[in-house]
C-alpha cells in the first residue's frame, strides 16, 4: 500500500513534527509514571503470568467457546450472528438499522468498527453516526483515523484539539482539558437521549453466561448501551473465555496495562437486553435499558490464525495498547506511520497479517528495532518482536539482504571482506575512527574503523574451562573487549578459550529475513561448543546471548543441553563473586551506565553492572527510568537511519545532563552508536564495555604486585 518513496516522506514528516513529538513524549511519560506507581502496589508479575497462561488456553477452544457463549446468549434474551468478514458485519448491522428504521447511531469507541470501515459505510447510507469516546470524537471531526487503540487522539496536543473544535462548534474553545472535557459532555447529552441505536464493541466475551465485558473510564459506554432502545455489539472470535473469574484476572491486566490504573472508572457486565421480574416475578424485556441487544461476532481471519503456532500468540493480544508507549519507534513516529492500515504499532502489523494480506505491508516489519520492550510489558506476554521476525522469514529476504546475510554466514567471506576494509578506511581513518563517510546511516557519525587485531598468548590456567562467544562486532572492531575478558578470567584461574572457527550468532541474518542462514551458523557454533566442551560459555553481548540460549534450542534440539552454561559475562562475574582484591585502583569516577533493551527485556538483568561498577571503585550513575534505546538496533539503523537518529538524540540528552565524562555499556553495538555519536560532542568521553574498566583494574592489581 505504501511505496517505499511515500513511506519516506511519511517518516520524514512525522519526525519533523514538533507537536507530534511533544504529544507522543508527554503521553508516554504520563502512561509510564501512573503504571509504575500502580504496579509497585500489586503483584503484577503474578497478573501477568496468569493472563497469559487464560489467553493461551482459551485461544485453543474457540470454537467450543463461541458455540457455548451464543447458547447461553440466547437464552438471556441476546440475538446472536457470524460473520466471517467485515462484509457480511456490515450487511447484518445494516439490516438491524432498517428493520428499526434508525436514523441516529451513538457508538463507542471500538476498533473493530474501524477495522470493517462501519462509519464511512453507515454515512454512505445516509445514516448520522456519532462517536461518544472523547478521543474518538476529536478523530471523527478531523477526519482521521486512530493513533492508538486505547487513546485515539494520542498525537494531537490539547491547543490542537481547542483549535479543532472552535472550527467545528464555531466558538472559541480554550486549551484546557477540563473545559473540553465539559464542553464534550454538553454536546453528548443530546445524541444520547435521541440515538435510535448504541453500538459497541466488547473487551472479552465470558462462555459460562453469554455475557459481554466492557471496560471504560468515560461514562460513554454505558450511556451509549443503555439509553438506545437496541444495542448492537461487535465482538471478535479471539475475545472469548472461558468463565467470569478468567473475565475478572484478564480485566485487571488489561486495565493497569492500558491506563496505568488498578480498576476503570466502568466495568460493565451485559447480559442479554434489560428486563425485569419485579411484577409477580413474570419476565419483561425492556425496562430502563435496551427492548433488543445484537451481539455480532466477526472472524475476519482469527480462528484460521488460532491454529498456526507461529503465529497464534498475536490472539493473546488483549488491545491495552501499552507495548505502543514503551515503544521507541512509535514514540518517534506516531500509530499512523508506524502500524497497520487500522491497528497502530508493532502489534498492529501483526493484526494486519491476520485481518489484511500482510504483502502490502511488508516493509512495516523492517520498522521494528526488536528492542523487547514491548515483549517485557505485554500483560499475556505476545514475543511481538519475534513475530515479526517469523512474519520476515515467511516473506523471505529481499536480494540485497540475502546478500549481505551471505557474508555473515560464511565465515571466510567475512573475514576477507573486512581485512579488505581495513585497508580501503584508511582514506577516511584517523585516530582510530571514520568520518565523512557518505552513507546515510554514517550521517553525522565517526564510526570505529575495523580493527583486526589478533590475541595474545596467555598462561595456561588448570581452573574451569571457559568459551568466549566475542561475536561479530568484537571479533572486527573491539578486540579489546575480547582481551579483556581473557585478562579477567585468567586472572581468577580460568582456562580461556575462544575459537577461530566460531560463527557469527545469526542475528544479522535473523533480521535480514534468512532463517536459513541462522540455522546454518547455529550448527557451525554447536560444532565449535561440541569440540571444546567448555564448562562456561560467556558472551559479551546481550543479543548474541540470547540467540543462543533461546532461538538455538528452538532451531536445534540438540542445543539445549548448553542453555543452562550460557552467561552474560556481568552475570557471570556477580554470580561467582568475582571482584578485583582491592578498591583502591581507581578514583571514584562518575560514570553513566547505558542499558541495553536486550540486557533488560531479554536477559531480564539490571543490577549486575551497578555491583561491577562500584566493586571498581567507580560512581555509577543509571539514568532515570524510564531506560531509553540508544538507537543502534543492529540492521535496523542500517535501514532506518532517521529513525535511530531520533532515537539517539533522546539518550543522548540523558548522557549530557548526567556530567559524566566515563560511559559504559554491555552490548557491542550500543559501544558501536556511543563511540560514533558523541565524538562529535565538545565534552570529551570515554566510552568503554564494562570488561574493558573491569580489566584495568585487573592490570592495575597485577603491575602493583610485580
Amino acid at each position: 500500500m505504501f511505496p517505499p518513496r511515500k513511506k519516506k516522506r511519511e517518516i520524514k514528516k512525522a519526525l519533523q513534527n514538533e507537536n507530534l513529538k511533544k504529544a507522543l513524549e508527554k503521553a508516554s511519560l504520563h502512561h509510564f509514571k501512573k503504571f509504575n506507581a500502580t504496579k509497585n502496589e500489586i503483584p503484577w508479575e503474578d497478573y501477568k503470568e496468569k493472563a497469559k497462561v487464560i489467553r493461551e488456553e482459551c485461544i485453543k477452544q474457540l470454537p467450543q467457546l463461541i458455540k457455548k457463549f451464543t447458547k447461553e446468549a440466547t437464552k438471556a434474551g441476546a440475538q446472536v450472528y457470524e460473520a466471517s468478514a467485515p462484509h457480511d458485519a456490515l450487511s447484518l448491522i445494516e439490516k438491524i438499522l432498517r428493520q428499526k428504521q434508525a436514523k441516529l447511531i451513538v457508538k463507542s469507541k471500538s476498533m473493530v468498527s474501524e477495522e470493517i470501515q462501519l462509519n464511512s459505510f453507515l454515512q454512505k447510507k445516509g445514516y448520522k453516526i456519532v462517536e461518544t469516546d472523547l478521543g474518538e470524537w476529536i478523530i471523527q471531526l478531523a477526519k482521521e483515523k486512530p493513533s492508538h487503540i486505547t487513546a485515539p487522539a494520542l498525537h494531537k496536543t490539547k491547543e490542537e484539539i481547542a483549535e479543532l473544535l472552535s472550527r467545528h462548534l464555531g466558538k472559541a474553545v480554550p486549551p484546557d482539558p477540563k473545559k473540553i472535557v465539559q464542553l464534550a459532555r454538553e454536546e453528548m447529552r443530546k445524541y444520547f437521549m435521541e440515538a435510535d441505536i448504541g453500538i459497541s464493541g466488547a473487551n472479552l466475551a465470558v462462555a459460562e453466561s453469554g455475557t459481554l465485558v466492557i471496560i471504560s473510564n468515560e461514562g460513554n459506554a454505558r450511556l451509549a448501551t443503555s439509553l438506545p432502545p437496541v444495542h448492537i455489539a461487535l465482538v471478535t472470535t479471539e475475545k472469548f473465555v472461558e468463565t467470569l473469574e478468567q473475565a475478572i484476572t484478564l480485566s485487571r491486566a488489561l486495565i493497569l496495562a492500558s491506563s496505568g490504573l488498578k480498576m476503570t472508572s466502568y466495568v460493565s457486565f451485559i447480559t442479554g437486553p434489560s428486563r425485569t421480574t419485579d411484577i409477580e416475578k413474570e419476565l419483561v424485556v425492556g425496562v430502563h435499558g435496551p427492548q433488543e441487544l445484537h451481539i455480532i461476532i466477526l472472524d475476519n481471519g482469527r480462528l484460521r490464525i488460532s491454529q498456526d503456532k507461529d503465529l497464534d500468540k498475536i490472539l493473546n493480544c488483549l488491545k491495552c495498547g501499552g507495548c505502543m508507549l514503551v515503544c521507541p519507534i512509535f514514540q518517534s513516529l506516531g500509530g499512523h506511520v508506524y502500524g497497520g492500515p487500522v491497528y497502530p504499532g508493532g502489534i498492529g502489523v501483526l493484526l494486519t497479517s491476520i485481518t489484511e494480506s500482510l504483502k502490502d505491508y511488508l516493509s512495516l516489519l523492517d520498522f521494528c528495532s526488536d528492542c523487547k520492550k514491548c515483549e517485557e510489558f505485554c500483560p499475556v506476554g505476545i514475543p511481538i518482536g519475534d513475530i515479526m521476525l517469523k512474519l520476515k522469514s515467511k516473506s523471505g529476504p529481499k536480494l540485497w539482504e540475502r546478500t549481505l546475510s551471505t557474508f555473515f554466514r560464511k565465515k571466510n567471506l567475512a573475514e576477507r571482506a573486512a581485512k579488505a576494509l581495513s585497508i580501503l578506511q584508511e582514506l577516511w581513518k584517523k585516530d582510530g575512527y571514520l568520518k565523512s563517510l557518505p552513507f546515510a546511516w554514517a550521517k553525522g557519525k565517526s564510526l570505529p574503523a575495523v580493527n583486526l587485531k589478533k590475541s595474545k598468548p596467555l598462561k595456561e590456567k588448570k581452573g574451569a574451562k571457559v568459551y568466549l562467544f566475542q561475536g561479530c562486532l568484537v571479533k572486527f572492531f573491539f578486540p579489546e573487549i575480547r582481551e579483556s575478558i581473557r585478562t579477567i578470567l585468567s586472572h581468577f584461574g580460568f582456562d580461556v578459550v575462544s575459537p577461530s572457527d566460531q560463527a557469527c550468532c545469526g542475528a544479522p541474518s535473523l533480521h535480514l529475513g534468512h532463517k536459513k542462514d541462522v540455522q546454518n551458523l547455529a550448527l557451525k557454533n554447536l560444532e565449535s561448543f561440541e569440540r571444546e566442551n567448555p564448562d562456561y560459555i560467556l558472551t559479551v553481548c546481550p543479543t548474541g546471548n540470547s540467540i543462543l540460549k533461546k532461538l538455538y534450542p528452538e532451531l536445534e534440539s540438540k542445543s539445549s543441553c548448553w542453555r543452562e552454561k550460557i552467561f552474560d559475562f556481568t552475570e557471570f562475574m556477580t554470580k561467582n563473586g568475582l571482584f578485583p582484591e582491592t578498591k583502591k585502583t581507581l578514583k571514584k569516577e562518575k560514570v553513566f551506565y547505558h542499558y541495553p533493551c536486550h540486557y533488560l527485556n531479554s536477559l531480564k538483568l539490571k543490577d549486575e553492572p551497578k555491583t561491577i561498577l562500584q566493586a571498581l571503585a567507580l560512581n555509577p550513575i543509571e539514568e532515570e527510568e524510564p531506560f531509553t534505546c540508544c538507537g543502534f538496533c543492529g540492521v535496523f539503523s542500517l535501514k532506518n537511519p532517521e529513525i535511530s537518529a531520533i532515537i539517539w538524540e533522546k539518550k543522548k540528552k540523558k548522557i549530557l545532563k548526567s556530567e559524566a565524562s566515563l560511559v559504559a555499556t554491555d552490548c557491542p553495538g550500543c559501544l558501536f552508536q556511543l563511540r560514533a555519536s558523541l565524538r562529535k560532542e565538545s565534552h570529551p568521553f570515554k566510552i568503554f564495555h564494562t570488561a574493558e574498566l573491569y580489566a584495568k583494574v585487573i592490570e592495575q592489581i597485577s603491575s602493583q604486585q610485580t
